[in-house]
């Protein structure tokens, strides 16, 4: 093992020892662990893999900054720098958006970092939805919608960089397995919960997909099934007007729309091109 490497997982283990993850028995190593294997797979240099080691230990551990920089270098203290996200002051929507945008801002090895973290992220969240079902998401801090959002808004960010990591691809499968059941059939399955709020719920076809899909299929229908939705929650409603989408379409109607390309990180014209689509078929 290089020397980096193995220094950096004694480190890690030393400063995750008796940690969980996410309120899970699994050991905040055990990510860390699976990380950096990642970024082994994908070839990264050793700084890298080391960094994949201590990515959490400024969120997760008593680690200061100081420490890290002055035991792994400028080097790998610079890939966990961007790999953290230690403002506690603020809330998870400042902290997730400013994580967004600082992504083009990032170098190629530090994508890739972040790349693997969010990949097994999801590759663990797939498992314990097998295992615990539904209840897996009260562990978190915001439900599956404002996950599947910022998951999916992840991917928006990453892909300006897909050529520089394999990881990219292997993401995006891992993201459409939890929230589609499947591989690359994003547009199809949105497509499907579109037909759904536009004409008929078919509740028996839903019980069939995945959880996290059904799930969003049925709380858009709950939208739908709302007549006392306040105009003034719809933000897009000029959009789809331009584009002679909403002529006979309610409030409710237009609202779970909405909601639908927040979920699924769908921007205007791209939620407006399926829009026609079902309205055409």
């Amino acid at each position: 093992m290089n020397p980096l490497i193995e220094e950096a997982l004694r480190f890690s283990a030393t400063r995750h020892k008796g940690h969980t993850r996410n309120g899970s028995p699994m050991p905040c190593l055990s990510h860390s662990f699976a990380v950096a294997m990642l970024l082994e797979s994908d070839h990264q240099p050793p700084s890298v893999v080391a960094a994949g080691l201590l990515h959490d230990l400024i969120d997760d551990s008593k680690a200061e900054p100081q420490e890290i920089l002055t035991k792994f270098g400028p080097h790998v203290f610079r890939l966990v720098l961007a790999a953290s996200e230690f403002n506690r002051s603020e809330t998870w929507e400042e902290q997730k958006r400013n994580s967004l945008r600082r992504i083009s801002t990032l170098q190629f090895d530090e994508v890739a970092l972040l790349v693997a973290d969010k990949l097994h992220e999801l590759r663990s969240m797939r498992y314990d939805l097998e295992v615990d079902g539904m209840a897996m998401w009260q562990r978190f801090n915001r439900p599956m919608r404002d996950q599947s959002w910022y998951y999916h808004q992840l991917l928006v960010a990453f892909e300006p960089f897909s050529s520089s990591t394999d990881l990219i691809g292997l993401y995006e499968q891992e993201l459409h397995l939890l929230f589609y059941g499947d591989k690359h059939v994003k547009d199809e399955k949105v497509t499907r919960l579109l037909d759904s709020i536009l004409t008929r719920f078919v509740e028996d076809e839903w019980l069939q997909e995945a959880a996290p899909l059904c799930q969003t299929a049925y709380e858009l229908r709950e939208m739908v099934a709302n007549n006392m939705i306040d105009e003034e929650i719809i933000h897009d409603r000029h959009l789809l007007d331009l584009a002679g989408s909403t002529d006979s379409l309610s409030p409710s109607v237009i609202a779970a729309i909405q909601e639908l390309g927040y979920r699924t990180a769908l921007d205007a014209e791209d939620l407006i091109k399926l829009l026609h689509r079902s309205i055409v078929n």
